[in-house]
């Protein structure tokens, strides 16, 4: 299991993990410090919560893990599983992360100018490619999430839109 002690004593993990230099992980981890305590009571008064402030599920995992962990996820593109198993939590601490914390990290990564084109545009031109390419310093950092895709009742439209993907294997030709 990988703890802060760990990515302390071993920097190394820190690239392997996150692709991101130890300098640059341990100054994301101290921008998200500093804003952690404004962005979290920004998240729990949306007017859309549910729970009271002081409600809801207590965090078992100190941020600089929870950092890592998503970071983690993002970089290696492995299952929920495999990047909880990694920093000693579970799937759905991975799932509830990506939630809580990916806004915060969009906020404080270095190349924060990069997220905000994507979400700006729509269709991406060479130009915006030029530009994003010119600001991402040759590093970039993918949100991988996964997605659920809605299938459609209609018959014909799900035919039309079938990938083969989940097929059944072929049988076994018989002698």
């Amino acid at each position: 299991m990988i703890t802060e002690e760990t990515l302390q004593k071993d920097p190394s993990w820190i690239r392997l993990l996150t692709g991101l230099p130890a300098e640059t992980f341990w100054q994301v981890v101290h921008d998200s410090q500093a804003a952690y305590p404004a962005y979290e009571q920004q998240r729990l008064e949306r007017e859309d919560r549910q729970r009271q402030v002081g409600g809801g599920r207590k965090f078992d995992l100190p941020l600089v893990i929870r950092i890592a962990m998503i970071l983690t996820y993002l970089r290696l593109h492995v299952p929920q599983e495999v990047a909880a198993k990694l920093f000693g939590a579970t799937q759905a601490d991975v799932s509830r992360e990506l939630r809580r914390l990916l806004p915060l990290l969009k906020q404080v990564l270095p190349v924060p100018e990069v997220w905000q084109l994507i979400e700006e545009l729509d269709d991406l031109t060479e130009a915006d490619m030029l530009a994003l390419a010119e600001l991402s310093d040759e590093q970039v950092l993918v949100d991988a999430t996964e997605q659920q895709v809605y299938r459609s009742t209609d018959s014909p439209t799900r035919k039309a839109h079938y990938s083969g993907k989940k097929s059944s294997l072929p049988s076994k030709p018989s002698l």
